[in-house]
């Protein structure tokens, strides 16, 4: 049995490589780049790598969420009309109403909303690929969990939305769509990826771990971003081999850096795995525009956070 341990804690780990490798070789045979979720990559990351789920959810509430998410960003694109930037920042708000009635903290279904808005995906197919990774992911922890690498954990509601959660909804709502305006604007689109937007979400809760290291958290999603742009650079463009082999080598790459930098970050695996969707002439600029965009989201999450401190301080002594 002891000689079984070290094979078995290596399991997530193959999962997730055969997940994205098998997703991003699938695209590549179809010459479909709509079947690529890079939100598969973070669900993964927060179900199979991390020791315990990542999120307060249940297997039913996670694939209902991404199935919610995903028909929902297709019909804006299909149905609301107005300019990019108009529809994500509409798509974001409405994945984030989502999310908070939810009461499951499962942050990634906005990405699963806003993406096919950003990439104006007009195909099911997106959708459909979004349910059946989800699914994978599931049915893959479902094993682990079985076989004792991985410990079930058993959901509960978080607090019913209030006053002060939904302000805080929409001053996330009013930044993101400050940052979508300029990115698309501006031609650095990137720096609005749905992966930072998901980060953002989860930066702003005051008890995440990651808001105790800002550094940390934009050098992690700044690194995968890179790691996986060079590796697609080299292995693909370069050497010409297949994508689906460097995207498989960019899970562990991804890995190693969230364990060299202790932490856990899911959409840092995503905004990787994004780099996989993109256009090859995007590639070089990709890790600036994601750094400028993280930075951006983290650095704006602190002052609001900062002020509104200073301000229950300030009515505190008032009275």
């Amino acid at each position: 049995m002891t000689k079984s341990k070290p094979f078995l804690s290596r399991i997530p780990l193959l999962c997730a490589v055969l997940l994205i490798g098998g997703m991003v070789s699938a695209a590549d045979v179809f010459q479909n780049p709509e079947i690529i979720f890079p939100e598969a990559a973070a669900i993964a990351a927060g179900s199979l790598l991390t020791p315990q789920l990542a999120w307060r959810t249940d297997s039913l509430r996670t694939f209902v969420s991404i199935a919610v998410s995903a028909v929902l960003g297709l019909c804006t694109v299909l149905w609301v009309p107005g300019a990019v930037w108009l529809q994500m920042s509409a798509a974001y708000l409405l994945a984030s109403v989502l999310y908070l009635l939810s009461r499951t903290g499962f942050a990634p279904m906005i990405s699963a909303a806003v993406l096919p808005v950003l990439l104006q995906t007009e195909s099911p197919v997106y959708p459909v690929a979004a349910c059946v990774l989800t699914a994978a992911v599931l049915w893959m922890r479902r094993l682990l969990v079985r076989w004792g690498v991985r410990s079930d954990v058993k959901f509960e509601k978080l607090p019913a939305p209030d006053a002060d959660s939904v302000l805080q909804m929409l001053v996330r709502w009013l930044i993101a769509s400050a940052v979508i305006f300029a990115a698309i604007k501006s031609g650095f689109r990137y720096a609005a990826a749905p992966p930072l937007l998901v980060a953002f979400t989860e930066f702003w809760k005051p008890e995440a771990v990651s808001r105790r290291r800002p550094a940390a958290v934009i050098l992690l999603v700044t690194l995968s971003a890179l790691c996986a742009a060079g590796i697609r650079y080299l292995l693909c463009v370069y050497l010409s081999l297949a994508p689906g082999l460097a995207a498989a080598l960019t899970v562990p790459a991804v890995y190693f850096l969230m364990k060299r930098l202790s932490l856990m970050l899911p959409p840092a695996a995503a905004a990787a795995v994004l780099a996989f969707l993109i256009p090859e002439a995007a590639l070089g600029l990709f890790p600036v525009q994601v750094f400028c965009g993280i930075s951006v989201f983290v650095g704006a999450s602190y002052l609001y956070r900062g002020s509104a401190v200073r301000r229950r301080a300030a009515l505190r002594k008032a009275v």
